[in-house]
């Protein structure tokens, strides 16, 4: 074999290591571009399953609390508060007698019940901690009480025995639960 054939047969095989080197190269660069995808997704998968989680502990926490606070002022038969104009006397306890007092000293208060008191923290305070409730009914006595489509489902199934109802939606562009 001549010198010229064998110069050409070092390229031939120099090139043929440049393009196997090239492909392993770029075969590990894909497979790690895939293990790094596959550990982002499974990641973010994790982050939203346990997000959910937490959404939902936290909502059954604060409705456990308004069911003890409602608890605590039906135990106390209401709270008697000022009367102002956030605070008017409630038409729907009107039938009780008790319903406006007047302090000795000349101050007039009304009795809040459980209802007109959860209503009004909820309105209060529902934007201060990003805490939305309401007070619903399928035969609410306060018209702003009327369920929605999905309160009226949810009621309708309680009614049939299920224990809870509970969704992920949007709302005005923000998450709910």
């Amino acid at each position: 074999m001549s010198h010229r054939s064998q110069d050409m047969l070092a390229r031939a095989e120099k090139k043929i290591r440049s393009l196997t080197l090239d492909h392993y190269t770029l075969a590990l660069a894909v497979v790690w571009i895939l293990v790094i995808t596959g550990s982002m997704l499974w990641n973010i998968h994790r982050v939203q399953k346990t997000t959910k989680k937490m959404a939902l502990r936290e909502a059954i926490a604060n409705f456990n609390k308004d069911q003890a606070f409602r608890s605590w002022a039906t135990l106390h038969g209401g709270v008697y508060v000022p009367v102002d104009q956030r605070t008017p006397p409630s038409p729907f306890l009107s039938h009780l007698p008790d319903r406006d007092v007047t302090t000795s000293s000349g101050k007039r208060l009304t009795l809040m019940n459980p209802a007109y008191m959860l209503r009004q923290i909820h309105e209060d305070f529902g934007e201060l901690y990003g805490v939305a409730g309401h007070i619903t009914s399928l035969k609410p006595l306060r018209p702003e009480n009327k369920a929605d489509e999905w309160e009226r489902a949810a009621l309708l199934s309680f009614e049939k025995g299920a224990k809870e109802a509970w969704e992920f939606t949007t709302i005005d562009g923000k998450p709910y639960l």
